[in-house]
């Protein structure tokens, strides 16, 4: 090739590269939308506006939230998939989109593990047993009791992929009489149990810290494999008579796979700096929720595992694909 065509050549692909490697030093310079797959007032709701108001204090640009709940969180999933590939929208998801939907969906529209790349794990939260405060059951033991003799089944609302396996899970293992309703969102779930519409629902403890404080709920039991910290006086389900129990979401930020590494990698330096902060693990231990802080590999093997995971709880729990 000419020397001359040579350097044609080098100036034009700079020419190209120059405005990409500018982006990414700038990174982040605008707006950066976090996308919540749930509804206002949800866990992964309430845990997206904390971190977007700290995320917006530390890269000083804003940074808002869009709820586009439905279809067990595809509906977001795919509105982030159709954003420009740059980081400026970021997927604050949970272990439905990115898990358990491909183990309860007949068919997927996007492939969680080629479509997204991982930020960064953001927390951990265990599901509730909860129940009104006048419900006749005052603890796991009565309400397993209950849900075998009763010859109507007893109703579980779930908000979540989550939510569901758990009941549907309890309820292969204890041969109970229930019967799942679906939400979209855990307000509406806590709105219809509150109005006796449903007998209990798998709450999170975000969502529902303040009717149980004030004593409108009762929580019988949580998911994790030991006592949450903030409830030491809630047993286990694995200390309830089902040993080895353990179901729980975690949140975590994705991006469409094509955004650039190095904007990723900010996102994470800047969301695990958040994570690790005392005055963010403070809030998030108040509402019952652990911080998850991770490399992006990190979050990408756990997806994994979990995915593997949310395969044999389907099929033990013996649930139906949608």
């Amino acid at each position: 090739m000419h020397r001359n065509a040579v350097t044609g050549f080098v100036l034009a692909l700079l020419v190209c590269l120059l405005p990409m490697l500018s982006s990414a030093q700038d990174f982040p310079n605008r707006r950066i939308t976090f996308v919540v797959p749930f509804p206002a007032g949800s866990a992964t709701d309430g845990i997206a506006r904390r971190l977007a108001s700290d995320l917006g204090k530390v890269a000083n640009v804003p940074v808002i939230v869009e709820n586009k709940p439905g279809a067990d969180g595809n509906i977001a999933a795919l509105a982030v998939l159709r954003s420009e590939p740059d980081g400026y929208t970021v997927f604050v998801t949970t272990n439905s989109t990115q898990a358990a939907n491909v183990s309860l969906f007949k068919s997927m529209p996007f492939d969680p593990k080629a479509d997204f790349a991982p930020v960064t794990g953001l927390v951990k939260i265990p599901m509730m047993l909860t129940v009104r405060a006048d419900f006749p059951a005052k603890n796991i033991a009565e309400y397993f009791a209950l849900a075998r003799k009763n010859p109507t089944p007893l109703s579980f609302g779930t908000a979540s992929q989550t939510g569901r396996g758990a009941g549907e899970l309890m309820k292969e293992r204890e041969g109970l009489n229930i019967i799942n309703v679906p939400y979209r969102g855990s307000p509406q779930a806590l709105t219809d149990l509150m109005g006796g519409h449903v007998d209990s629902i798998f709450a999170d403890p975000v969502s529902s810290a303040a009717l149980v404080q004030k004593g409108a709920l009762r929580v019988l039991a949580v998911t994790s494999a030991k006592r949450a910290p903030t409830m030491p006086d809630v047993p286990s389900l694995d200390e309830s008579g089902l040993p080895g129990f353990e179901l729980i979401a975690w949140v975590a930020a994705y991006v469409p796979a094509k955004v650039p590494k190095a904007n990723v990698l900010k996102l994470n330096a800047m969301l695990t700096n958040i994570l690790n902060e005392p005055a963010t693990a403070s809030f998030l231990s108040a509402t019952g929720a652990t911080p998850f802080p991770t490399t992006p590999e990190q979050l990408g093997t756990f997806a994994e595992q979990d995915t593997k995971r949310w395969a044999k709880i389907v099929e033990a729990a013996k649930m139906e694909k949608q």
